[in-house]
């Protein structure tokens, strides 16, 4: 089996007569793999605002990535200003050195249009069926991983973020993997993150251009190997039982809800947490629900498998002394519960001395269920949240840490 699937919910039992809501988590994790021949879409923000470190420590990490390509892979190179170039076309990784000059040549010009390199993505994706049928030896094309790099609003064409981050979504129907990164102070990181979570992706932003080759290199890295595609988990709760997911998208459908997961690749962890909304019961043991996946396998071979079947015990009250909980469960659904929450009052209200006490929770939340990446983030978030108070930087450096969240991709 290409998946293992790990089910596990915050509360061990529930109380008689008494509605109560139980937090779940399911985590999917890749166990068997192949090397996934991949198209890399990469699109280069070249207006004048890059100009300096930016650009430099941009290009230097897309050559890099470029050399560690394997062979039969495909890349494109899109450099966009107020218009869009196409600086490498779709090809296998054959001519390095030829690439590399065409990306170190890239010249700086004037406006963003963000919209417009998207939909350039979207017509190329296009393509994918003519390389997929004239695949050598019947081998296709497995995912295709989207790198988009940008310092700036758009400034030139449609620029009603909306109707960008609806051309985002038509991109990442075709999407396995994105990383969206904003460099400097002057983006805008809503619009940049909802172009992440619509390509499958995670929103980056770095205040130091200097970390871009960095950046890219873990990306290149850790997803190079696939062990499942179109992976789907389908929740058919027993009568009256209510299904509320956080953090993927999720779709009412005859008898339950489908949520979509996306590509899984080797070695990887992905978590889908969300609630059970649970009427009164009667004293006896409660069936909650079925959970079943649809996937294809390393090998292309559609599977279709139940993962678990939950209930949970239903008793007398107890005092409040008694009740147990799974401690690591409720709090990695409380963290996502947390970064939902912020991701809608962080343009609100919200107080600098409110957000460092939530931030706080967070960062104990990342350290007890051992997430060191996140606690890592948001140590460090804390420290400048207290000197700074709601600096931009700040700002979009919790957007970011929403978004990794959010993505169910913690490490």
């Amino acid at each position: 089996m290409s998946l293992r699937f790990e089910p596990r919910v915050a509360k061990l039992f529930v109380i008689e007569d008494r509605e109560d809501v139980i937090p779940f988590i399911i985590r999917i994790k890749g166990v068997k793999t192949s090397k996934a021949r991949s198209l890399y879409l990469v699109a280069l923000d070249s207006s004048w605002s890059m100009d300096g470190a930016k650009i430099f420590f941009a290009k230097e990490a897309i050559i890099q990535m470029i050399g560690s390509l394997d062979p039969e892979d495909y890349i494109v190179v899109y450099s966009f200003c107020g218009k869009v170039s196409k600086i490498v076309a779709m090809k296998k990784i054959e001519n390095v050195e030829e690439m590399a000059k065409q990306v170190a040549d890239v010249r700086l010009c004037g406006g963003t249009n963000i919209y417009k390199v998207l939909e350039h993505m979207l017509e190329d994706t296009v393509q994918l069926n003519t390389i997929n049928r004239n695949g050598e030896a019947g081998r296709h094309i497995d995912s295709v991983k989207m790198i988009l790099v940008t310092d700036g609003n758009p400034t030139v064409g449609i620029k009603d973020e909306n109707r960008i981050i609806e051309m985002a979504e038509r991109v990442g129907k075709n999407i396995s993997l994105s990383l969206v990164v904003g460099i400097g102070k002057d983006y805008n990181e809503r619009l940049l993150m909802g172009i992440a979570s619509k390509t499958n992706g995670v929103f980056e932003h770095l205040s130091d251009p200097t970390k871009m080759p960095v950046l890219i290199e873990k990306m290149m890295a850790k997803y190079r190997e696939l062990s499942a595609k179109n992976v789907k988990l389908f929740i058919r709760p027993a009568p009256g039982i209510g299904v509320f997911v956080y953090n993927r998208p999720a779709y009412n459908v005859k008898g339950g809800v489908e949520i979509e997961v996306g590509d899984v690749y080797g070695d990887e962890e992905i978590s889908v947490v969300g609630e059970l909304i649970l009427p009164p019961q009667k004293r006896g043991m409660v069936f909650l629900a079925t959970i079943t996946a649809s996937y294809d396998d390393a090998e292309g071979k559609h599977v279709e498998t139940e993962v678990t079947s939950l209930s949970i015990p239903c008793i007398r009250s107890v005092s409040p002394e008694d009740v147990e909980v799974d401690e690591r469960v409720f709090k990695e659904v409380n963290l996502v519960r947390i970064a939902t929450a912020l991701a809608k009052d962080v343009y609100g209200e919200l107080s600098a001395d409110k957000l460092e006490k939530l931030v706080e929770e967070l960062a104990n939340m990342t350290l007890t269920i051992d997430r060191r990446d996140l606690y890592s983030r948001t140590i460090d978030l804390k420290s400048q949240l207290e000197k700074e108070g709601l600096s931009q930087d700040v700002v979009k450096k919790i957007i970011a840490l929403i978004s990794k969240i959010l993505s169910g991709r913690y490490e």
